[in-house]
């Protein structure tokens, strides 16, 4: 048994995330997963740092340089040291500084240590004899060979960016060669010249020193991890030991002959350190090495993103190196890309079927599992196919005219399923101009994607190309590779129902069959096949995938199709239904299955998840007792077991589902057959019993003692606990609750307990040592029988809380007549797996190492200074910042708290200067020492600062990079910060779908372990109801009280908003209701607002405008100017107008101590201008609103006027103001130029329409905009240039309602 923390997401997803850009150098990437296996990890236990006697500092003489630059050696002639088998010599190095310590007095001028050369395999044949490869196998130039281990820039900055830059690699590998021949002279002339040595038997001569001005590639780059370059050459007349790489047998072949040979041999695992050796020789490789290591990167076991990174870092070393691939590298190159891109495109979908069917409740559906988040993450960045077409330009632009049929298949395949319609084409183009046979594989995925882009006419030129080619074909030319005619029918099928020509599609289904019909034998067996695959794969398919699966059900059951055909239909159908929830067709299509298919277990999945999220746990149990009677693979249950089992603790019945749980998990981990699927089993399993302990932690979750065990039981059959879920467990267990146990639950928790404590967990929590005194006095108490293992265990144990617990080692000695322990042996120290504890520094939960320099009165003073009169902010920040300077000047500094308040001020004022200026100061006062943990809870508070300061300012980037160092130190943003995440949406991005992206946020939060506040959800809600998801808002409204969290004013007054939106007013009157009966009322005027301004603008009904006002000034709530202005639209645009009713609101203001502002008169010019088409008095009052010395020239007062004069047909009135507004220096807005534009199109003069559009700039356009003149171009019949307008908005990213109505505008004008 072993007991491990909870680290098995970090063991999942950190080398996926770290090497998936495709970014690594090439040598870098290949180290990583080719040293292991070739060079072996040396051991320091020998050196004079580890073992304080004579003979292990002898062994190190040899390496000691003297002045005169040769090497003293003391020892025998061929004695090897052992620094050189894998150290790199750093116990060497050790031992020469300790005796440049004990030679300091002595005078002699320092020197720098050098350490032993290393050399790779050496072929016994002269390389310089060798003819017929002298371009091939030259020697790389000093500027190409120049060690890149010592500077700042890497060999390879990015795969990617140099796969970009592959049709330009000429003038890239020239300009790479003039920095790095500018870098070679630098170290040349900042290093001393050491004389070079005699040759090293076994390294070509022309391979000079790196002193000398030559040197080769670093090993901090190379293919192996262990070998490593001196900085000078060994004059040892001995030559150094070879590194562990077994060379070819035949003793006649150069490094590049051995590659070839070790490929054609299938010995891969040996490439990569040959490859080495001849990076070690300063040998260019040839194109025969690169095919080689490419073979090898491919076959040798890695993960699949890891191969594909490998491959194109070999790609750009080749570039680097200025070898041109050839065939057969690009075939290898472009098939292992796209092959990829098609895995990643079918994962996908299989993980968004995943998320959908065991995903949580929430409306972003997530994954129930963390490391599917994270997984699927990495999917949605890969961009390996667009690398594909990135190389397979490259290659057709070179010296290769085209690419075999199976990458150009594979190639169209891929951009089909992408969407990549272009690339597609230009690829099929590419392939038919130089006459080379297509696979039959890629028509169905050619014709759909025509079909998704609704060009059904091209779909059908590609039917037709094919249905030629199957011709020539059936008569014996060889013009196609492999037939797949049915699955074209069934493609074709799908592309006229797409595309809104069903009967099309059924007169082609029907040509179809009835083709097949001739009245033979063979005839009916092609009749029934062709029927089964374009009716399923058609027809039946197409209405799947609209969702549409009772029109699918009807097909499967009225089609004569075969019996497996039927049912394995009917599963599929069954499967979808229930994952979309459409519940009856799921149901009806599972009692119509009369055969089980093979694909069974899918669909009893389907089933289970479906009545658990319709909260029906008696249906979903007959359906969970079906899977395991089902041959299916037993790792697809471990999400269903999860679902299942969450379900059955949330109905009270924890015990019963911890049981189910524990029984499948042992189940699960049987049907393993290697090693690797054990650990992935297992880490799932983990992650299962994490998520089993954030469900427990719920107030609602009462354990029993057994359920405790059940899940304690779990943890240790799966090989470790999981933390901290095992703490928060036996938490629980008191003496009441461990009197209940059995006798093996009791040694079991002993030995749990027991192992926490041995990995410091005492150190949290003291009731660790006190459970397990009670556990150790109920075993010696029963004489229960412990295994080797656990009185191990309980030794350590024992050893460690002897200081706390005197009296139990002898108790434990008395009754197991265990020899004494010594009171001085020495304490134990944790395992490997837990931090390890400073025994100096005991109290380091309480200890402050900055106490002493604190200013705890300071502090106060600053914080009293900071929460004074809000509306002193920016006089209140100055001086507290006085104060805080003060403090500093006499060598103090204030408590950490105080920084992070000093933080969340500045920003408040927008001083983003400040912010950085604090937190720098701060990393010098109170530098972070994670070691102590009043230290990490300061920076805590400090860095969660910095997130929301960086979000109020609008610096998304940094807060990222702040949250980033957050979650290193172990900690998480506060529920606030995330909710200044979401509020601050709309300043990051105009296109952003706000709605979506803050309930990404709201998971995250969750995901991190934060606990929701009010403003979180407050915030949540307002982004939710602004995009008129009423039910979402509704749904986390619901959940905020569930959570316990008492609703306030502003929550009611956001979610009041939310409903007016939607014109919900019966819904948001009672909420109204409620909010001001509630006891912790505080009168906002927000919610009036909201409701006066849904009764003026949606109901129109001035009545309801007026009483809601009524009741503001009743409950003494001051009006604000939002007030007012609805005021005034209420009396001027509402039935019956009562326009001097409207004015008088002006000096209501006035009289209440405030003054009007800009929008009041824009709101009497609007109603003016527009509702009493009084145009002369919609100026009289603009020029009376510019004429006031108190109201500045806002766009809201032009805006209104522009909406009189196109109101009142007066468009020569528009160059008049627009010249006003420029000369009064007021921003043109978009609602403006939408105003404009439609006055100039219904005025017919487009053309100053379009300049005015054109004058906007994308950057200011918004929908609104795209949308007035796309209908200005339809008013003239310009329907071209409406769609160019239409085109730009899609390309800008908008949410898809937004852009299906300007895109409506299309259609409706060709109707």
């Amino acid at each position: 048994m072993v007991f491990k923390p909870f680290t098995h997401l970090a063991r999942q997803s950190l080398g996926k995330t770290l090497t998936h850009g495709y970014a690594q150098s090439v040598v870098a990437a290949t180290q990583s997963s080719y040293a292991s296996s070739t060079t072996p990890f040396g051991s320091f236990s020998t050196h004079a740092a580890c073992k304080f006697n004579k003979h292990g500092s002898s062994q190190f003489h040899n390496t000691f340089q003297h002045p005169s630059g040769t090497i003293a050696s003391s020892g025998q002639q061929g004695s090897v040291p052992e620094t050189s088998r894998g150290d790199g010599g750093l116990a060497a190095y050790y031992d020469a500084w300790q005796k440049q310590q004990r030679n300091h007095g002595s005078g002699r001028e320092w020197k720098q240590f050098q350490f032993p050369l290393r050399i790779g395999w050496n072929a016994p044949i002269a390389l310089a004899d060798s003819k017929g490869t002298d371009k091939d196998n030259a020697l790389i130039p000093p500027d190409a060979l120049l060690d890149r281990s010592s500077l700042d820039r890497a060999y390879s900055t990015s795969a990617v960016d140099d796969i970009k830059k592959a049709e330009d690699v000429i003038a890239e590998a020239a300009a790479v060669a003039e920095v790095d021949e500018a870098i070679a002279k630098e170290i040349n002339t900042s290093q001393p010249r050491v004389p070079s040595s005699s040759p090293i038997p076994g390294i070509s001569a022309t391979i000079t020193p790196s002193g000398t001005g030559s040197s080769v590639i670093a090993t901090s780059d190379t293919y192996l991890s262990g070998p490593q370059w001196s900085d000078t050459t060994s004059s040892s007349p001995h030559p150094l030991p070879l590194t562990d790489v077994t060379p070819p047998t035949s003793q006649s072949l150069t490094p590049t002959d051995g590659i070839s040979h070790l490929q054609k041999t299938g010995r891969y695992a040996e490439i990569p350190a040959v490859f080495e050796s001849i990076l070690f020789r300063g040998i260019r490789p040839s194109i025969a090495d690169y095919n080689g290591l490419l073979a090898a990167a491919t076959v040798l076991p890695a993960a699949q993103h890891h191969v594909v990174s490998k491959a194109l870092n070999i790609y750009t070393d080749m570039l680097h190196c200025r070898v041109a691939p050839d065939a057969a590298f690009y075939t290898a190159l472009l098939e292992l890309l796209t092959r990829r891109a098609v895995e990643v495109y079918q994962t996908k979908i299989a993980m968004n079927v995943k998320r959908s069917r065991y995903g949580s409740s929430t409306p972003d559906s997530s994954f129930l599992l963390p490391s599917d988040e994270s997984e699927y993450a990495i999917l949605a960045a890969d961009d390996v196919l667009r690398h594909a077409i990135t190389v397979f330009d490259a290659a057709v632009s070179s010296q290769l005219k085209a690419v075999p049929p199976d990458v150009y298949g594979l190639l169209i395949s891929a951009c089909a399923l992408y969407g990549y319609d272009d690339d597609m084409i230009r690829i099929h183009t590419h392939m038919e101009e130089n006459q080379v046979i297509p696979l039959a594989s890629m028509f169905p995925p050619m014709i759909e994607a025509f079909a998704r882009s609704e060009d059904l006419r091209t779909a059908m030129r590609c039917y037709d190309g094919y249905r030629s080619l199957a011709i020539q074909h059936d008569a014996g030319e060889e013009v196609l590779m492999g037939r797949y005619d049915y699955s074209v029918y069934a493609a074709v099928i799908k592309s006229y129902m797409k595309c809104g020509k069903s009967e099309a599609g059924n007169r082609f289904i029907t040509s179809i069959i009835e083709s097949f019909d001739n009245g033979t034998e063979e005839g009916k067996a092609r009749l029934h096949l062709a029927r089964d695959i374009v009716v399923t794969d058609g027809l039946i398919q197409y209405q799947i995938d609209v969702h549409q699966y009772a029109d699918a059900l009807h097909l499967a059951n009225t089609w004569s199709l075969t019996q497996s055909a039927r049912d394995k239909a009917l599963a599929h159908i069954c499967s979808k239904a229930a994952d979309y929830g459409d519940k009856p067709t799921a149901i009806k299509a599972y009692h119509s299955i009369k055969a089980i298919p093979t694909d069974m277990s899918v669909t009893a999945l389907s089933m289970m998840a479906m009545h658990i999220r319709y909260g029906e746990l008696s249906e979903a149990c007959n359906y969970w007792s079906v899977l395991f009677g089902l041959p299916h693979d037993r790792v697809s249950l471990i999400e269903p077991t999860a679902m299942y089992t969450v379900a059955v603790i949330a109905d009270g019945r924890i015990e019963e589902g911890l049981t189910h749980a524990r029984q499948a998990f042992a189940r699960i981990r049987t049907s393993a057959t290697t090693a690797a699927a054990r650990e992935h089993i297992k880490e799932k399993i983990d992650e299962v019993i994490e998520l089993f302990g954030k469900i427990l932690r719920l107030p609602q979750s009462r354990l029993s003692p057994q359920a405790v065990m059940n899940l304690l039981g779990a943890m240790t059959e799966n090989n470790g606990l999981v933390s901290p879920v095992s703490e928060q467990l036996l938490a629980g267990l008191g003496p009441p609750q461990i009197a209940t146990l059995s006798r093996q639950d009791t040694v079991l928790a002993l030995t749990i307990e027991a192992s926490l404590i041995s990995n410091g967990a005492f150190l949290q929590d003291v009731a660790h040592v006190t459970r397990f005194e009670h556990l150790l006095n109920l075993v010696i108490q029963h004489g229960l029988t412990l295994d080797e293992m656990t009185l191990e265990i309980v030794k350590r144990t024992l050893e460690q809380v002897e200081n706390q617990r005197p009296g139990l080692i002898a108790k434990w000695r008395n009754a197991h007549k265990v020899a004494e322990l010594s009171p001085h042996a020495p304490v134990l120290g944790p395992p490997a797996s837990s931090p390890a504890v400073n025994p100096t520094l005991s109290n380091a939960v309480t200890f402050d190492p900055y106490a002493g320099t604190t200013d705890h009165r300071g502090s106060n003073m600053v914080l009293d200074v900071l929460e004074k009169t809000p509306s002193r902010r920016s006089v209140n920040l100055d001086e507290a910042l006085s104060r805080f300077r003060n403090m500093r000047r006499i060598g103090r500094h204030p408590r950490y708290v105080v920084y992070a308040k000093l933080i969340n001020a500045a920003a408040l004022e927008g001083r983003a200067d400040a912010i950085f200026d604090l937190l720098g100061t701060a990393r010098q006062d109170v530098p972070l020492l994670s070691q102590y943990l009043l230290v990490r809870e300061g920076w805590s508070s400090i860095l969660d600062s910095m997130i929301g300061a960086c979000l109020t300012v609008g610096n998304r980037a940094a807060a990222s990079e702040f949250h980033q160092e957050l979650l290193q130190l172990g900690s998480t943003p506060s529920a606030n910060t995330f909710g200044l995440y979401i509020t601050t949406l709309k300043e990051s991005a105009q296109t952003l779908d706000e709605a979506n992206e803050a309930l990404e946020i709201f998971c995250r939060a969750k995901q991190e372990g934060v606990e929701p506040t009010s403003f979180l959800y407050n915030a949540l809600i307002g982004k939710l109801g602004k995009a008129r998801r009423i039910e979402d808002a509704c749904f986390y409204f619901s959940e905020m009280q569930r959570r316990g969290l008492r609703p306030t004013s502003v929550t009611y007054g956001t979610m009041i908003n939310a409903l007016c939106r939607v014109s919900d007013e019966r819904t948001a009157e009672t909420l109204f209701d409620e909010m001001e009966n509630m006891s912790n009322y505080k009168p906002r005027p927000a919610p009036y607002n909201s409701v006066m301004q849904y009764f003026q603008t949606t109901k129109r009904d001035n009545r309801k405008v007026l009483e809601y006002y009524t009741r503001m000034l009743s409950n003494k709530i001051q009006p604000t100017m939002h007030t007012y202005k609805l005021l005034i639209d209420t009396y001027a645009t509402l039935e019956p107008i009562n326009m001097p009713a409207a004015e008088s609101v002006l000096d209501t203001i006035r009289a209440s101590g405030q003054r009007p502002e800009a929008v009041h008169y824009a709101s009497l010019i609007h109603a003016k201008g527009c509702v009493l088409r009084d145009l002369a008095g919609a100026q009289t009052t603009f020029d009376e609103a510019l004429a006031n010395p108190e109201i500045r020239p806002y766009a809201c007062l032009y805006q209104a006027m522009f909406e009189s004069i196109v109101a009142n047909h007066h468009a020569e009135g528009i160059e008049g103001m627009l010249e006003d507004m420029a000369a009064r220096r007021v921003e043109l807005t978009a609602y403006i130029a939408n105003t404009v534009i439609h006055g100039w199109a219904t005025a017919e003069n487009i053309s100053k329409a379009q300049s005015l559009y054109q004058r906007m700039g994308m950057a200011k356009r918004e929908p609104s905009t795209y949308e007035a003149m796309a209908r200005a171009f339809l008013a003239v019949n310009d329907r071209q240039h409406a769609r160019e307008v239409v085109d730009e908005m899609r390309s800008r990213g908008y949410p898809a309602p937004v852009t299906r109505k300007v895109q409506a505008l299309l259609e409706h004008a060709g109707d």
